[in-house]
């Protein structure tokens, strides 16, 4: 009887451990860092001799939790988080790219539109040279441009701030990440494999993998235990109780390199870190693109101008600051009858003639629309990278939620099997107890 009282108990044990181990995946089904458990039994007989010349014996003891066992797969969670940091990269990108494009777009009030209006106010000025009205209109007019080159510079180098600011922010959050890895790592060493406490710690570490990774194009090797050991550019960042330091390092065409411990490491590949040097690239570039034009501009007017004479006969002055680039352009204050409208020659509106074929040589148009196409074409392939690695991210993360996420229509069937076989081990002792009462009876 006491076989079958230890069958009994043991039995009841195991189950109880797997109930509350089907409980605690139902409560954390709504959880995304956690992987489904379950209780693996086996076999408690206990099987041996005493002495060689005997017979083997056996002593049937029941089932015995052997471990607590997580679903996770280790490829597949790789798998994610390699779509998943080609997804970030992607849509950092794009994010960033459309805040550079409202800022080239400047509320439809942008350069290109100003210098249109300012080449359209010239030839107006040209059919009535005298017209003081359309004079002041003209001076207005480049001076509307001026400010719109500033005003599109101020945005475009706001914007590269903030892109510098937020690659920053991630950099000294993945140096925290770091030393929390490390951290989890040294409490894997210490903890038994195959318990609960073995599990979550687990499902702390896929967490801070999947922070890292989204971030930084790192690379991650599994040890014993699971022990995680990070590293990036060839060093390691994370290991068992140690964790680097991370900075960022400007470069000058605008991206940026992520140093370890003070040494030089690379520019990132992947990641939210990756799509931010890129688009940081990218407003650097446009940026200089438009201290060009703006200098062409006041180049040309200045030129323009200089090149016919007031009413007075003078020589036209400087109308617009140079040297400055798009954020330092500025007019020179000057009065209606200071404008040199017309040419050398004594023809009233022969210099506002002149700027005509100054605009289709010139190319300033030209080449702003060039500047707002390149940058179509950026905005246009980080969105069809967008999608494509979207797809990708999906198709990842299905795959591996079929594995190790939370079924709730599996754990109630878990749940009720569970139950029958915990109300069947229990109906063992009552057996048990019933029998030894009668057998004590007959006594």
């Amino acid at each position: 009887m006491s076989g079958l009282f230890s069958i009994g108990r043991s039995a009841l044990r195991g189950y109880t451990a797997a109930l509350d181990t089907v409980s605690q995946n139902i409560a954390n089904s709504e959880n995304g860092d956690y992987v489904r458990r379950a209780v693996r039994l086996g076999d408690a007989t206990i099987t041996g001799s005493l002495n060689p010349l005997y017979s083997v014996q056996s002593g049937l003891n029941g089932v015995a939790v052997g471990e607590i066992a997580r679903s996770g797969d280790e490829f597949l969670e790789a798998s994610v988080r390699m779509s998943g940091a080609a997804l970030v990269r992607a849509e950092t990108a794009t994010s960033w790219l459309g805040a550079i494009e409202s800022g080239l777009d400047n509320a439809g009030e942008h350069v290109g539109k100003r210098l249109t209006e300012f080449y359209t106010r010239a030839q107006e000025l040209s059919a009535v040279p005298f017209d003081s009205a359309l004079r002041v209109t003209f001076i207005n007019e480049i001076n509307s441009t001026a400010e719109t080159f500033r005003r599109t510079a101020d945005t475009m180098n706001l914007t590269k701030d903030q892109i510098g600011s937020r690659a920053l922010s991630e950099v000294n959050g993945m140096t925290q990440s770091l030393e929390a890895l490390a951290s989890i790592n040294l409490d894997l060493r210490r903890t038994q494999p195959g318990t609960q406490a073995h599990a979550g710690l687990l499902d702390n570490r896929d967490s801070v993998l999947a922070v890292l990774s989204e971030r930084l194009d790192v690379k991650i090797s599994l040890g014993d235990n699971g022990i995680a050991t990070v590293s990036y550019a060839d060093m390691e960042i994370a290991g068992v109780a140690t964790s680097a330091k991370l900075s960022m390092v400007d470069r000058p065409d605008g991206s940026f390199r992520i140093d370890v411990n003070g040494q030089e490491g690379k520019v990132p590949a992947n990641g939210m870190l990756a799509g931010l040097s890129r688009t940081r690239s990218a407003v650097t570039t446009e940026l200089a693109q438009l201290d060009q034009l703006a200098e062409d501009f006041a180049t040309q007017v200045n030129s323009w101008h200089a090149g016919g004479v007031t009413d007075a006969g003078a020589a036209g002055k400087q109308l617009v600051t140079t040297g400055g680039g798009a954020a330092g352009i500025q007019l020179i204050a000057t009065k209606p009858e200071e404008l040199a409208v017309a040419d050398s020659t004594g023809k009233p509106n022969g210099n506002l003639v002149a700027l005509a074929g100054l605009r289709t040589s010139g190319g300033i148009e030209q080449n702003w629309n060039q500047l707002i196409a390149g940058h179509s074409n950026l905005v246009l392939a980080a969105q069809n990278e967008q999608a494509a690695a979207t797809a990708l991210d999906r198709n990842s993360r299905s795959r591996r939620d079929d594995v190790a996420r939370v079924d709730l229509d599996r754990e109630t069937a878990d749940l009720i099997r569970l139950q029958q076989s915990y109300d069947a081990a229990s109906r063992v002792i009552q057996v048990a107890r019933e029998t030894t009462q009668s057998i004590l009876s007959i006594f």
